[in-house]
C-alpha cells in the first residue's frame, strides 16, 4: 500500500522563483537569512506538502552560492534590484 501524496501548499513560492529564472531574487528565510537565488531545482519527499529547494545549481551560477532550504522556512521573496517585496508569507 502506498500513501497518497497530498497536494502541494507552496505553489506561489515555486512559481514566482520559476518565473524569475535567471534574475537575481532574494529569498528571506524565517531565521533572517537572505539567499540570492537565480534558479531552483526542487522536489517533494513522500507525504510532504512543502518542497525542498536547491538554488543556483542548474545551470551553475558563476560566483553564486548553492543553497538548500524548505519552502516552509520562507518568510518573503524580494526583488533585490528595487527592494520590492514580491511575496510575503504570514
Amino acid at each position: 500500500m502506498t500513501p497518497e501524496q497530498p497536494p502541494p501548499k507552496d505553489d506561489a513560492i515555486l512559481q514566482l522563483l520559476q518565473d524569475r529564472d535567471g534574475v537575481a531574487t532574494e529569498v528571506v528565510l524565517r531565521d533572517g537569512m537572505k539567499l540570492t537565488v537565480f534558479n531552483i531545482a526542487w522536489g517533494y519527499d513522500l507525504g510532504d506538502e512543502y518542497a525542498h529547494v536547491t538554488t543556483n545549481i542548474s545551470p551553475d551560477v558563476d560566483g553564486g552560492a548553492i543553497d538548500f532550504f524548505f519552502t516552509t522556512t520562507v518568510a518573503a521573496v524580494v526583488d533585490p534590484a528595487t527592494g520590492t517585496v514580491l511575496l510575503e508569507i504570514a
